[in-house]
C-alpha cells in the first residue's frame, strides 16, 4: 500500500484533472469523520471539535455540520484560524448562519476555549493536518496541552474522554512521525485518502491510535500515479512474495544458505540465525563457525556444520576453507556477520570475505560484526548485498549520531542505500527497508508489525536468518515462478514483526525472548498465508 506524506498536489490534480470541486472534497472528509464519530457511539455526550486555520479546520466544520444533523446536540466547535479562506471559510459560515452550535474563537476566548475542553465527553481533533512543517506553539499548543491533560486525568466520575484525530495527531509530522513541538494524544485517527508515513512511525503510531483510511473522492488512478517512493508491507503484499512451494520438489528447490556465524565469546549469536534461517524455510542450512561455537552449544539437528580452522574467532585461516565450500556446495544465498567478534583479526577476516562475496552472484546478508567491519573500512557493495543495521550501527557507517538517524529512518535508510550500494533494514522500534526495485514499486518500506518485546538480545539474530532464508529460497525458485529478488528483505522484516506479535501475545512483552520469535513463525506464515 503507498504511503503519502502530504496529498496537497494530489488534492489540486483532484480538482484540476478530475474536475472535482475542492468543496465536494471538504464535504466528504467532514462527512467521513463524522461517521467515525458515530460509529464509536456518543450520540448523547458532550462534543468537541477544535479546528485549526487551514483545510483540516474546514473537515472540521463539516464534521460538526454533519453530527448536528444525526442528532448530536451537545457540540462546541472551536477555531483558531483568524483568516479563513475558501472552502474552509464556507462552511464556518453555515455554521454561523444556520446552526444553533456554539463557536468559540479561541483567539479571543481562550479561557472558555480551555473550559469547553475540560468537559467534554469526545474531541475531534482537526487542528493541524499533513501540511504541517512548524512546530506547535502558542495557543495551538496550550489546546493541545489541555486534551492531553483531559485524557490523563481519570476518575469514576470523569472518565477519560475520547480523541478522534482528523488525517494526523495535531503535531505529528506526516513523512517522518515526529513530533513537532507537541502532538495530541488519540485513541483514533481517520487519515483521509491515503495513509501518511508519520502514522506508522514512532512516536506517530503511538500518538495515532486506531486507524482507519477515508475515502473522499479522490480517484484512486490520481493515489497509484503518485510518485511517492514508500510503501507499508500490507498482508497481501506479503503474500504476493512470498516464495511458492511446489507439489513436486526438493530441498534444492528451497536454496542452500551458508551461515558464517559465532566465536566462542558469542556461540548463541550462530545458534539463534541459524535455526531461525532454518525454521523460515531454507532447503538446507550450513553454520561455518569456529569449533569452539560447536563444542558449547548444541545445534537443531538439521543444520549442517562446517568447523572452521580456528578456535575462538575466524581469522586468515577460515577463508581459505570457505572459500573451497562456496566453489563445491553452490550456496544461494550467504549470511555473515552474528557474534563473529570485533577483534582486528576478525575484522579484516570480514572484509577479505566481503570482497570475495562479491564475485559470486547470489545474495549475501550481512548483519552484527560483519557491519562493525563495514563502519571501520567502507567498502562499495551492490545491490545483491542485503544489511541490516540496527539505528547505532547506521549512525556509524554514515558517521551521524543515533538520534539523527531516529529522528527520520526513511530518509536515512536512503542514504545508507546510497552510500553502500547495498539493499538496507533499518532496525528501530519501526522497522525500515530500502530496497532495490523495478520502476514502478515503491523503493522504501515500512512494516506495521512488531512490539517491545522484540527489543532484546538476539532478535536481530534472529532477523538476519529469516531473511537470508527468504533470499535462498527465492535466488533458488525457478525463473517462470520467481516473486521478486528483493522482497526477501521487506518480507523477512514483516514475519519476524508478525512472529513477534504473536509471541507477545502468547507470553507478554515483559517474558518473550529472541528464540520466542522463532517458535511462533508458524504463526506468522498462517497470518501470510491466509484467504
Amino acid at each position: 500500500m503507498k504511503l503519502i506524506a502530504n496529498l496537497q498536489p494530489i488534492d489540486q490534480k483532484a480538482i484540476r484533472e478530475a474536475g472535482i470541486p475542492a468543496e465536494m472534497l471538504m464535504e466528504k472528509a467532514g462527512t467521513q469523520v463524522a461517521q467515525a464519530v458515530q460509529q464509536h457511539g456518543q450520540k448523547h455526550q458532550r462534543g468537541v471539535i477544535i479546528c485549526g486555520p487551514g483545510n483540516n479546520g474546514g473537515d472540521g466544520f463539516v464534521c460538526a455540520r454533519k453530527l448536528y444533523e444525526a442528532g448530536y446536540q451537545s457540540l462546541t466547535v472551536i477555531f483558531t484560524g483568524q483568516q479563513y479562506r475558501a472552502e474552509a471559510l464556507a462552511n464556518l459560515e453555515k455554521l454561523m448562519l444556520s446552526l444553533p452550535i456554539p463557536l468559540v474563537d479561541a483567539h479571543k476566548q481562550a479561557d472558555l476555549a480551555l473550559r469547553q475542553i475540560q468537559g467534554a465527553d469526545f474531541i475531534v481533533d482537526a487542528l493541524f493536518g499533513s501540511g504541517l512543517s512548524r512546530p506547535i506553539t502558542g495557543l495551538e499548543a496550550q489546546l493541545i496541552e489541555a486534551m492531553n491533560l483531559q485524557r490523563q486525568e481519570i476518575t469514576a466520575s470523569t472518565p477519560r474522554p475520547w480523541v478522534l484525530a482528523v488525517d494526523l495527531p495535531s503535531g505529528i509530522q506526516g513523512d517522518t512521525g515526529r513530533i513537532l513541538g507537541c502532538a495530541v494524544q488519540a485513541d483514533a485517527t481517520v487519515t483521509l485518502a491515503a495513509a501518511k508515513p508519520g502514522l506508522y512511525l514512532q512516536p506517530g503510531k503511538n500518538h495515532a491510535g486506531a486507524l482507519s483510511i477515508a475515502d473522499i473522492g479522490i480517484p484512486a488512478r490520481l493515489i497509484e500515479e503518485d510518485e511517492s517512493p514508500i510503501g507499508l508491507i500490507t498482508p497481501a503484499l506479503a503474500k504476493s512474495w512470498l516464495p511458492p512451494r511446489l507439489p513436486e520438489s526438493h530441498k534444492y528447490h528451497y536454496g542452500n544458505l551458508l551461515v558464517i556465524a559465532g566465536s566462542q565469546a558469542m556461540p548463541g549469536a550462530a545458534i539463534l540465525c541459524s535455526e531461525a534461517a532454518m525454521s523460515a524455510g531454507a532447503g538446507l542450512v550450513t553454520l561455518a563457525a569456529p569449533s569452539s561455537v560447536f563444542e558449547q552449544m548444541p545445534l537443531m539437528p538439521e543444520i549442517m556444520r562446517l568447523p572452521l580452522p580456528v578456535q575462538k574467532h575466524i581469522g586468515p585461516a577460515a577463508v581459505a576453507k570457505l572459500q573451497q565450500a562456496l566453489t563445491e556446495k553452490k550456496f544461494n544465498t550467504i549470511l555473515l556477520g552474528p557474534g563473529l567478534g570485533r577483534d582486528p583479526e576478525t575484522v579484516q577476516t570480514i572484509l577479505t570475505l566481503l570482497k570475495l562475496f562479491k564475485a559470486f552472484n547470489i545474495p549475501v546478508v550481512v548483519d552484527a560484526d560483519g557491519l562493525y567491519a563495514l563502519s571501520e573500512h567502507p567498502l562499495r557493495l551492490t545491490s545483491q548485498f542485503i544489511l541490516t543495521p540496527h539505528v547505532g550501527e547506521a549512525a556509524r557507517v554514515l558517521g551521524t549520531d543515533s538520534a539523527t538517524v531516529s529522528a527520520d529512518l526513511l530518509a536515512h535508510a536512503a542514504q545508507l542505500r546510497e552510500k553502500t550500494g547495498a539493499q538496507i533494514v533499518l532496525k528501530s522500534s519501526a522497522t525500515v527497508v530500502a530496497s532495490h526495485t523495478d520502476a514502478s514499486e515503491p523503493r522504501l518500506w515500512i512494516s506495521p508489525a512488531g512490539n517491545p518485546g522484540m527489543a532484546t538480545a538476539g532478535s536481530g539474530d534472529v532477523l538476519s536468518g529469516i531473511i537470508a532464508a527468504l533470499a535462498a529460497q527465492l535466488d533458488a525458485a525457478p525463473e517462470h515462478i520467481i516473486p521478486p529478488a528483493w522482497s526477501a528483505a521487506p518480507l523477512g522484516v514483516y514475519l519476524h514483526g508478525l512472529a513477534g506479535d504473536a509471541s507477545a501475545a502468547e507470553l507478554t512483552p515483559y517474558a518473550m525472548r529472541a528464540s520466542s520469535i522463532t517458535q511462533h513463525l508458524p504463526q506468522a506464515f498462517r497470518q501470510v498465508l491466509a484467504p
